[in-house]
């Protein structure tokens, strides 16, 4: 089932669960507002009927209510008055027993409710009213609510188009993330897998002296190399993304591996410097932050004569800012330069690096941002990246 199907199927299921809770208390107002109408009604055939059991029937027929006298055992009734009609009051009579009940019948399209109430059996008087006013009402109401039905289900539909818009989005990002991981994974592989191949070809191609030969396995080293770091930076980062791999928290002297870093890290005709500074205790774990330092600073010497490291405590967050004197990042890039497969410029490599650092960073519940330093002139002067790790409580 595509994503489009299960989200039309998702619409309809909210439709249908939210039109069958609209529907019970909109019954429920319906037949209440059904009955407190028929309850009027009925309300008044039972006072004209009382009127007529406590009034004298001879000589004031003419003043009473609409109503009968039935006699349904010798089949005939009396009106008082000429209302024009002839319910089946005999019939009625006969139903009603000895019990009072109600009966309602239609002439010439001309509603009317009626109120029976037995003497004796088979004996006694029928009140009517008119239900013209009752029905009209009656009808608007359905009218209403018909249209309020309407209004229920396309609120439904729309919702449940919203719900099921905010259900699978999420899974369309995630596919889409794994097909552009994919294809940039296929993409990084294709260069150092074609020099191998190449290089590898070359070599066999022809007897060649043993110059050539550590030439060749030197180029086939170097790709192979490449190849082997952006697989390990890749599954690295679905780790970091996925929450399988989870830093080991320990108090770390920030200062003291910025030194660390600028030792370790050599890279011809680049001068990589660490500045004394105050001691920064940070809560992290060594070896992803190393990772993370030394990325950045591997990234900034590729474009760079300099680079500089400086730690300091900024509002509970150990701060380590890298500043090289390159050229910069592209301002363009700058709002997408820790996304995957993202290079700062064309010096960049696989462009998973600096991924892997706000991974990293995430994980230690700190921040990294990207900048470019300007110059007195208004020029750049060189990209700076400013990680941050909460500081560790220490016992006092």
């Amino acid at each position: 089932m595509t994503l489009r199907h299960r989200r039309w199927l998702a619409a309809l299921l909210c439709a249908v669960v939210a039109g069958v809770l609209a529907y019970i208390p909109f019954r429920i107002w319906r037949e209440a507002r059904e009955r407190a109408i028929t309850d009027g009604v009925d309300a008044v055939l039972v006072a004209q009927m009382e009127n007529i059991l406590h009034n004298d029937i001879v000589g004031q027929r003419e003043e009473w209510p609409i109503g009968y006298y039935v006699n349904s055992n010798d089949e005939w009734s009396e009106a008082f008055g000429d209302y024009g009609i002839e319910p089946p009051l005999n019939q009625w009579m006969r139903d009603a027993g000895e019990w009072p009940a109600f009966r309602e019948f239609t002439v010439d399209s001309i509603g009317f409710r009626a109120y029976v109430r037995p003497l004796h059996a088979g004996e006694g008087f029928v009140t009517m009213l008119y239900t013209e006013d009752r029905d009209r009402r009656l009808a608007d109401l359905d009218d209403t609510s018909e249209d309020l039905a309407f209004g229920l289900a396309a609120g439904c539909i729309l919702l449940g188009l919203g719900v099921s818009r905010l259900m699978v989005t999420p899974v369309r990002k995630v596919l889409g993330d794994q097909q552009a991981f994919l294809a940039d994974a296929a993409h990084e592989m294709r260069t150092p897998l074609a020099v191998i191949l190449a290089s590898s070809s070359q070599a066999l191609a022809r007897d060649r002296t043993s110059e050539e030969y550590v030439r060749s396995l030197s180029e086939i080293r170097s790709a192979a190399e490449r190849a082997s770091t952006g697989v390990n930076e890749m599954l690295d980062l679905v780790r970091f993304e996925s929450g399988q791999m989870m830093p080991r928290m320990a108090p770390l002297r920030l200062d003291l591996l910025a030194e660390e870093v600028a030792a370790a890290v050599r890279v011809d005709d680049v001068e990589i410097v660490a500045a004394l500074g105050d001691p920064v205790v940070v809560q992290a774990d060594m070896a992803l932050l190393r990772q993370a330092v030394e990325n950045v600073v591997r990234n900034a010497s590729r474009r760079a004569t300099r680079v500089d490291l400086t730690t300091r405590a900024d509002h509970g967050d150990g701060v380590i800012e890298v500043r090289d004197n390159g050229s910069g990042f592209d301002p363009t890039m700058l709002p997408r330069v820790f996304d995957r497969y993202q290079r700062g410029d064309r010096r960049g490599e696989a462009g998973i690096g600096l991924a892997i650092v706000r991974a990293i960073a995430l994980a230690h519940g700190g921040s990294v941002a990207a900048t470019n330093a300007t110059a007195d002139d208004g020029s750049v002067a060189g990209a700076v990246v400013t990680l941050r790790i909460p500081l560790a409580k220490l016992a006092t």
